[in-house]
């Protein structure tokens, strides 16, 4: 059987969106001043929000704030984003930052806006998409990077649930709707036109002009809209999306529309086509994967069982020295315990069983007169003393004492 670990960086994504080829260089971003755009400062977002989770990263975060820093605070910002998503710890962390400039900032959309890029834009002062662009929220999703066991699940949820509402308040922060209204959307994962997702309060202006079509593609049943990977199959893309896909005619330039998709591009490293499940609560889990959930919940009954059997034998091994009330309190009783905490409890039984037996001896003195024997004075002469009716503990341990061991007589 296979150990199963929990990855300490799990890439929590907002969508499945096809994983970029990895490169030596982690910048998902590029950043234009005002004098190379000849008007506005830019940041351009197009394609996979961070190949590599944020969570546990200490220096892409640092890069993207530094690169952020040369743009004064006080300039405007546009943001142009064309992305099916990414790690949703980059799309928060990001969207803070903007969200935290004292100049406007608006977000452009061009193309699509989907899964965790649309964190981005959320935080974004201003939301501008154009005519032919693609909105779409979707439940968060998790690769756990390897194989996990069911404290690291548990983690997982917990991480979800956190992330999950987190993003739900973004969402009713920038709409202006509920939570419940917004977590509908995004658990029936909605895809809109520009004027769709402006109604929903996502976005503030749908652009027109003079603006580049939106190129969508189906690439062996990808969705891809503008070379971008989008969460999903292109299958379960809504019609409006698929009925713009083209592909490049091999004699002339430019493109044509068609679903016919009959010369595709190469399939993107990575990408499983929309297969992968996402999971909101252990029942989903159950029901999605059972017979992991079989093999999880068997190898933690084993493993309690193991604990159950190695409790008992320790308490064995000290049993004949305890109590037997103890012992089988220890073994069955409401109050089980281990041998360590058995030890400590006979320690005090027995303490206890001391200061009564103690208390007995002193009663039974007391009862017999023994205590009204005075003793000698100070001249020597024996019967005088007065009777010790408060015997300190010390005099009651050396009356034991001598109880049990009379001294004997010169």
């Amino acid at each position: 059987m296979q150990e199963r670990k929990h990855n300490s960086k799990p890439l929590f994504l907002n969508g499945t969106a096809a994983t970029p080829a990895k490169t030596n260089n982690k910048k998902f971003w590029e950043f234009r001043n005002a004098a190379d755009t000849g008007g506005t400062a830019e940041l351009l977002l197009y394609g996979y929000i961070s190949e590599t989770s944020w969570m546990g990263d200490e220096v892409t975060p640092k890069e993207f704030a530094a690169d952020l820093a040369t743009i004064p605070a006080t300039e405007d910002l546009t943001v142009r984003i064309c992305s099916g998503g990414g790690d949703v710890w980059a799309a928060q962390a990001i969207g803070a930052l903007l969200e935290n400039r004292i100049g406007t900032v608006t977000a452009q959309i061009e193309g699509i806006c989907a899964s965790a890029a649309t964190i981005v834009a959320s935080h974004c002062k201003v939301v501008k998409a154009a005519e032919d662009a693609t909105y779409m929220i979707h439940p968060i999703r998790v690769n756990p990077n390897g194989f996990v066991d069911m404290a690291g699940l548990q983690q997982l949820m917990d991480a979800l649930t956190v992330m999950r509402t987190n993003v739900l308040n973004q969402y009713a922060k920038k709409t202006g709707h509920t939570v419940d209204e917004v977590a509908a959307w995004m658990d029936a994962t909605s895809w809109w036109s520009a004027s769709e997702a402006k109604e929903h309060g996502f976005v503030d202006e749908v652009t027109t002009g003079n603006q580049t079509k939106a190129q969508v593609e189906n690439r062996n049943g990808a969705l891809f809209i503008n070379s971008v990977a989008v969460p999903g199959a292109f299958d379960d893309a809504p019609e409006f999306v698929r009925n713009r896909a083209v592909v490049a005619p091999a004699a002339e330039g430019g493109f044509v529309n068609t679903t016919d998709n009959s010369n595709p591009a190469e399939k993107p490293d990575n990408d499983n086509g929309g297969t992968e499940m996402e999971f909101k609560n252990k029942e989903e889990l159950r029901a999605g994967c059972p017979d992991l959930v079989n093999e999880i919940v068997n190898d933690a009954r084993a493993e309690a069982q193991k604990q159950e059997r190695d409790r008992l034998a320790a308490i064995d091994e000290i049993a004949d020295t305890i109590p037997s009330e103890l012992v089988a309190e220890a073994k069955y009783g409401a109050k089980a315990c281990t041998a360590q905490e058995l030890t400590y409890r006979a320690a005090l039984d027995a303490k206890k069983k001391g200061h009564k037996l103690l208390d007995d001896v002193q009663d039974d003195a007391q009862a017999s007169g023994a205590n009204a024997v005075g003793g000698a004075t100070a001249g020597g002469v024996g019967g005088t003393g007065v009777t010790n009716t408060k015997p300190t503990d010390a005099e009651k341990r050396a009356a034991f004492k001598n109880l049990l061991h009379p001294k004997k007589e010169d």
